[in-house]
């Protein structure tokens, strides 16, 4: 069959989506929301379902093992068995979580440590120091990576949970200020990955309002401004429409803010691959 018999339309693939938030933001809850979902654990993710019937509650893979040089017990040849049975092997499982892969990112960090030629303190004297360690751990991101394309390609949705770091930068766009800024909490050589291969890098953060603050007739604050919590959650999709959110972004022309009520996933009715799966 020549090239040009095979040239097609685009359809709606899989996503890989990345939900950045504090601890306690409701990634995994939201994460939860997504079809039939199976949760591949760096760290214990299964608390957060405990009140839920059996029925209602997702279903979760072995949690990952602390890697161990003497037992030889590497987390990410574990981590790579559990998505190749994945892969190969026929379940009904739609959706593959990563909770969280800034855990995973801690427990790369102590393998490459671990299982170093020479004995080290830390990631930055590993693999013959001045930082390389960080490459080395990159590399195993990357693994990880290219084994949910795989995934993606089965129709399996794939859902990355990382927690939030705190940058600090200058020069805030609109007022020429230093500013807090928030981000994946991981070394800028794996972040990277996961920013450029997700179809969507969101953050999930509870909706604040500032009041009270005071300043006198020369600018000075005079009583500082308080924040309040709405209890209301949002979706920041995008780093152009709020500042400080570094990586946000996304593929499916989402708007800049998505309101998330609690027992509602609004992203089913938002991407492409959803929206196909239901008509």
């Amino acid at each position: 069959m020549s090239f040009l018999a095979q040239a097609k339309k685009a359809t709606p693939q899989a996503p890989v989506l990345t939900i950045v938030g504090f601890s306690g933001a409701g990634k995994s809850s939201l994460a939860g929301l997504f079809p039939n979902p199976v949760f591949i654990q760096a760290e214990n993710a299964s608390t957060v379902f405990e009140t839920m019937t059996q029925d209602a509650q997702p279903c979760f893979m072995p949690q990952l093992s602390v890697p161990n040089a003497k037992r030889n017990i590497k987390t990410s040849e574990e981590l790579l068995a559990q998505l190749r049975e994945l892969i190969t092997e026929q379940h009904d499982f739609k959706t593959v979580v990563i909770d969280t892969i800034t855990s995973l990112n801690v427990l790369f960090e102590q393998e490459v440590v671990a299982f170093n030629e020479k004995e080290v303190n830390n990631i930055g004297e590993a693999a013959g120091g001045f930082n390389k360690g960080y490459l080395v751990v990159a590399s195993l991101h990357a693994k990880l990576l290219s084994a949910c394309e795989h995934l993606r390609k089965r129709g399996i949705a794939v859902v990355f949970l990382a927690h939030s770091g705190v940058v600090k930068m200058k020069n805030r766009p609109d007022v020429g200020t230093d500013y807090t800024a928030f981000s994946l909490d991981m070394n800028d050589a794996s972040r990277k990955l996961y920013v450029s291969n997700s179809d969507a890098v969101l953050y999930l953060k509870a909706r604040e309002y500032v009041s009270g603050g005071e300043e006198n007739k020369k600018g000075q604050t005079t009583k500082f401004a308080r924040i309040t919590n709405t209890g209301e959650r949002v979706l920041i999709t995008s780093s152009d429409g709020t500042i400080g959110y570094i990586d946000a972004k996304n593929r499916y022309n989402l708007p800049d803010e998505i309101e998330v009520n609690k027992g509602e996933n609004p992203l089913l009715s938002l991407i492409p691959f959803y929206n196909q799966q239901t008509n």
